[in-house]
């Protein structure tokens, strides 16, 4: 029999108290209940749920501990921690304005909370710290290493060596400087890279003015990272990785006096990065970052022809902020090189991640005008090249309209690339506009855009220097190679709707591809790093190879064996294309993921 829990009221002297009486467990209300009337029901142990009463000592019993909590703060731990998210960054703000000693002790050169950890939040103000307090990596890493692939699942991440230091020590930065800059090109890199390295290696502290701000810095050592094939240094990718993600979010709250151009260079290498290791949303989003922060700064009309008032990027005091002018033609040269930098980005990450319908022209749509004049090679602003005539008004819509530039611009190696990621770009979001089914004002105004941008490709090929005889280890032969395989590229996309049924695209088509596979006669495996969009052009050759070699296969005896346009000859350039997928994914998500799909398309025929 369960009991259950009976209170009578009674009188006391003059006071009322509660008096518990024996229950004879008698349902649904007990004996001594119905001797005494009470408003409360019953109340028995054997119920679904906690009795009200229980409920209520339970209760009772939390906030008396509470209380004592709150009453004896240094003797117990509270159940509730808070978090501060900018308890760093504003912890930084008032000791910036201390001597550089109270910030960091001599005697206890480590703080206890990583800068790698996920709550470390510190912002582009200066630490303070010397270069012998970064000194920690310098015992364990060296400039070479076994190699390995930075983006292998099997890798296990550890945590930061250098603890509570902002940056590793001088002997490392050296090291992740030689491992990036012979490259940096290839990965959005459009500051000068000579001065760069010079302000880097400046003893004087993370966040220093003179120095390039700690998103940047923390960028390029990621990169550096990345490509030094140093397992000591790989291990510790993600730590890297963590720390540039975070200043580039807050960095822009500090004072750097070069805080959005390099912020926006940041942005650039973390979106390349972010590609190549095939974390896509992640780099769709810092690309969208570097497209707003390039227009928001008016980066787009540097020299513009037309009248334009420079915007204003924040408020103080309710006074508008805008960016200070260029210092000299070199820094005038990085933002140029800066803006159109996000542009071939921006246009390689909508080909390389969006379905051929969604690929769009945000840099390009109604209302935003590209007044900024074509880069040159960031060499050449320091010989002095940008010319003080030197102006720019619609410069990519008159590229467009009458391909062949007029003066000394848009013939640099720079300019090239950015005209080939131009064309690349608008070839794809053309063929993802065509629909068989079209009303026949849509025909002829689609007929009339292919022509067009046809005649551009055509035209601007002729103005390429040729492949052949270039010294592979040059950094200009990359951008070639890149530069012939983006039109080559665009030739396919453009033709590719058609060579089913046309003769002359389909020539097109194979003519475009086989050029992307001979690469000019280099040795392609010799190359070296590559822009992370090679893995896409490739793709598209190769995907026209394996449509042939169906195509072949259905004619049966179409071709005689063993000639021009045969299944063997088809089937070896499709191996070179293969081949060339496969030695860029060694070290690439993307490249490997995409080599993976042609393989299913082969094996599908």
């Amino acid at each position: 029999m369960s009991l259950g829990v009976c209170k009578v009221l009674k009188p006391f002297s003059v006071h009322l108290r509660f008096l518990k009486t024996k229950c004879d467990g008698v349902k649904p209300v007990c004996g001594p209940c119905r001797m005494h009337p009470k408003d409360d029901d019953c109340e028995y142990s054997d119920g679904p749920g906690r009795s009200r009463t229980k409920v209520l000592e339970d209760t009772v019993s939390r906030l008396e501990a509470r209380l004592h909590e709150l009453e004896n703060p240094d003797d117990t731990t509270p159940s509730v921690t808070l978090h501060d998210p900018y308890r760093s960054y504003h912890d930084s703000q008032q000791l910036s304005k201390s001597p550089p000693s109270l910030l960091i002790p001599e005697t206890h050169p480590y703080s206890p909370l990583s800068p790698f950890s996920p709550t470390s939040t510190s912002s582009s103000l200066p630490s303070g710290r010397p270069w012998r307090s970064f000194s920690a990596l310098d015992t364990k890493t060296e400039s070479g290493g076994s190699s390995g692939s930075s983006s292998s699942p099997q890798r296990q991440y550890t945590s930061s060596p250098f603890l509570g230091t902002d940056e590793p020590g001088f002997i490392t930065i050296q090291t992740l400087l030689d491992k990036f800059l012979p490259h940096c090109l290839e990965f959005g890199f459009f500051l000068n890279p000579n001065r760069f390295r010079e302000a880097t290696l400046l003893p004087l502290s993370f966040g220093h003015p003179s120095r390039p701000s700690p998103a940047v810095l923390s960028a390029v050592y990621l990169w550096g990272v990345h490509l030094s094939h140093s397992e000591p240094l790989l291990l510790q990718e993600h730590s890297f990785m963590t720390r540039a993600l975070q200043h580039a979010a807050t960095d822009l709250l500090g004072a750097h006096p070069d805080v959005i151009l390099h912020t926006l260079q940041a942005e650039v290498l973390l979106a390349y990065y972010l590609l190549r290791i095939g974390r896509f949303l992640e780099a769709k989003c810092h690309t969208a970052n570097a497209v707003s922060l390039a227009l928001a700064a008016g980066f787009h009309k540097i020299r513009s022809t037309n009248l334009y008032a420079p915007l204003a990027i924040g408020l103080s005091s309710d006074t508008p902020i805008s960016l200070h002018p260029p210092r000299d033609v070199i820094e005038e040269g990085e933002r140029i090189n800066g803006f159109w930098a996000v542009l071939m980005l921006h246009k390689y990450i909508t080909i390389a991640l969006e379905p051929p319908m969604s690929v769009c022209g945000t840099l390009e749509a109604p209302g935003i005008q590209i007044d900024t004049p074509w880069p040159l090679d960031i060499s050449h602003y320091s010989e002095g090249l940008l010319y003080p005539d030197v102006r720019g008004n619609s410069t990519v819509r008159n590229f467009l309209l009458n391909s062949v530039e007029t003066g000394n611009q848009g013939h640099s190696t720079t300019a090239l690339n950015v005209k080939a990621a131009i064309l690349f770009h608008r070839s794809a979001q053309l063929a993802g506009q065509w629909t068989p089914n079209m009303q026949t004002r849509e025909f002829y105004a689609y007929t009339a855009a292919f022509q067009s941008i046809n005649r551009v490709i055509e035209t601007f090929r002729t103005t390429l220097p040729p492949l052949a005889q270039l010294d592979v280890k040059h950094p200009g032969t990359r951008a070639l190679l890149l530069i012939h395989a983006l039109t080559d590229a665009a030739t396919i996309k453009l033709h590719i709707n058609f060579s089913y049924a046309d003769s002359s695209s389909k020539q097109h088509c194979l003519t475009a591809a086989r050029n992307m596979v001979t690469f000019g006669g280099l040795n392609i495996q010799e190359v070296g790093y590559m822009n992370p969009i090679m893995g896409t052009l490739w793709v598209a050759a190769c995907h026209v190879f394996i449509d042939e070699i169906s195509r072949v296969r259905s004619l049966a005896n179409a071709w005689p064996p063993n000639t021009e346009g045969s299944e063997d000859e088809l089937m070896e350039r499709l191996r070179s294309g293969m081949a060339a997928l496969s030695a860029l994914s060694d070290e690439s998500s993307l490249t490997k993921y995409q080599l993976t799909k042609v393989q299913e398309a082969f094996s599908a025929i």
